[in-house]
């Protein structure tokens, strides 16, 4: 008789415990809250407009990477999908100039130099450091906590290239960063993307993942890359049950034997693994008490552990246009949004995604990172006063309309509301701690979060997957480790631990 795994949540760490489950020969079921799997890499129709709400790119998404055969095993990138290959990460401009982020490095290079000859120094090492990280690689065999000497070799000279990446920026902020340049549009363009206090080699390997060429989108985005591996886990028999969230795991003799569904069922399982947001997942499910002590300090250490998430607006243009690009940074007059004044904005264009719109539209969407005050100003608002929560998601929205319309002429009158969403939407609907849709912003002051452990100390049978493990989170995090609770069950049992994709 198969032994059961109950995994609780269905996003992407949940969905691929399940599949690998089922290849090691597990009878599985996946309990989800939402009536939709995914977890926060899902997308959503609008007056015919589908809005992405995950995949910017994805990390090592072609042969010759560790990762790609599971990006392929999971179904995100079937071998019958197309990958939409960005041409650029983003671009930034200010005072009648702009420079972009190609992704041929070569061509950001010579604009580079054009723009600020001065900084020639500093550009060709920021674009040598960007080429060498094209290398890295997420570890996929196995979690570094369960490799040998051999192994951890083996691993170390596939990075080999990232170690002068890591020696220079490593210890170094995005901010930081942006000093080592004189020109103000490039100090612009390197704090554009990510927080001031964000590590700068993280930045670095973003970008890499561009000019790598492994870094594009599945055609279709984040809601049809859920559907296939929702399909991949039902073609191994896997079970999927929606709109059921689960209240606690249950624990005997400290040991974990099943769950508790909040209508009440009590379903037995062998092994469980815990795919939902590690706060909820310690607050609500379990004891406080069991949390990993890297975790602990890190929740508890609001100070040195920064936290973030974004308020997003969604526009249908009516037309299809290329004078708005990609991902575009530009300063703007200012509008309020919770109670910080904006006046650097950013637009961007998914006219690539051909499929996803009515013919003639296109669909646009502004991004604006938010902080954890003012996640809680969005929290408060929510709990407190739902009208007023609503008209200020309204009358900001209305702000970044004008805002975009002084930007591009063109679009006045063609600009049509589709949605708002705000920080708290990704705790609503996810039980995402803070609205935080990655992991904790690892900074200079921050821990090191790579090995946060994948069992939980004191309950026998319980384990860990999702991207809070890992920094700096994502997809591709989320992926490796419910491949890697699998392997810890199956270390458990003694049991080999090879999982090929």
């Amino acid at each position: 008789m198969k032994q059961k795994v109950v995994i609780i949540g269905g996003g992407i760490s949940g969905l691929s415990a399940g599949i690998y489950a089922q290849k090691a020969g597990f009878e599985s079921v996946i309990y989800e809250k939402h009536s939709v799997p995914g977890g926060q890499c899902t997308g959503w129709m609008r007056n015919g407009h589908y809005i992405d709400n995950c995949i910017c790119w994805m990390t090592g998404a072609k042969e010759g990477y560790d990762i790609w055969n599971i990006w392929k095993d999971s179904g995100i990138c079937a071998d019958s999908v197309p990958i939409h290959q960005l041409e650029a990460f983003y671009k930034s401009e200010s005072d009648g100039q702009s420079i972009c982020l190609w992704r041929d490095l070569d061509k950001t290079e010579k604009q580079m130099i054009e723009l600020s000859p001065e900084d020639s120094k500093e550009i060709k090492k920021f674009i040598k450091n960007v080429r060498l990280s094209e290398s890295l690689q997420v570890p996929t065999k196995k979690p570094l906590d369960m490799m040998n000497l051999f192994d951890l070799t083996l691993y170390g000279l596939k990075m080999l290239k990232m170690l002068p990446v890591l020696f220079n920026y490593s210890r170094m902020s995005v901010g930081e960063l942006s000093e080592k340049f004189k020109h103000p549009l490039l100090k612009k363009l390197i704090t554009d993307y990510l927080p001031r206090d964000y590590l700068a080699h993280l930045f670095i390997t973003a970008y890499g993942t561009i000019t790598s060429g492994g870094g594009g989108i599945p055609v279709g985005g984040s809601f049809a890359a859920v559907q296939r591996m929702v399909n991949r886990y039902k073609q191994l028999d896997g079970k999927l049950v929606c709109s059921n969230p689960v209240e606690k795991i249950i624990i005997n003799k400290n040991k974990a034997t099943g769950v508790l569904l909040e209508n009440g069922e009590k379903i037995d399982a062998d092994f469980v693994i815990c795919s939902a947001d590690t706060y909820h997942t310690f607050d609500k499910l379990l004891d406080n008490k069991y949390m990993p002590k890297i975790l602990k300090k890190s929740y508890d250490d609001r100070k040195n552990n920064p936290l973030g998430s974004s308020f997003h607006v969604a526009f249908s243009y009516d037309g299809v246009t290329d004078k708005i690009g990609g991902r575009t940074f530009f300063d703007c007059k200012g509008y309020n949004l919770a109670k910080r004044k904006i006046t650097r904005t950013n637009i961007k264009n998914y006219s690539f995604e051909k499929t996803t719109v009515p013919n003639g539209k296109s669909l646009l969407q502004v991004k604006i990172l938010q902080n954890e005050e003012e996640y809680e100003y969005w929290a408060h608002l929510y709990n407190t006063d739902k009208q007023r929560y609503e008209s200020e998601k309204l009358e900001a929205a209305k702000c970044i309309q004008e805002t975009i319309e002084e930007k591009y002429p063109f679009t006045k009158g063609k600009l049509k509301l589709l949605d708002v969403w705000t920080p708290y939407t990704y705790t609503k609907f996810c039980n995402a701690y803070k609205g935080v849709y990655m992991t904790f912003m690892p900074t200079k002051k921050s821990p090191n979060l790579t090995n946060v452990p994948g069992i939980v100390k004191g309950v026998n049978n319980l384990f860990l997957a999702g991207q809070w493990l890992m920094a700096p989170g994502g997809i591709p995090v989320a992926l490796v480790t419910g491949k890697y609770a699998v392997q810890r069950i199956l270390k458990k049992m003694h049991k080999s631990v090879i999982l090929n994709p």
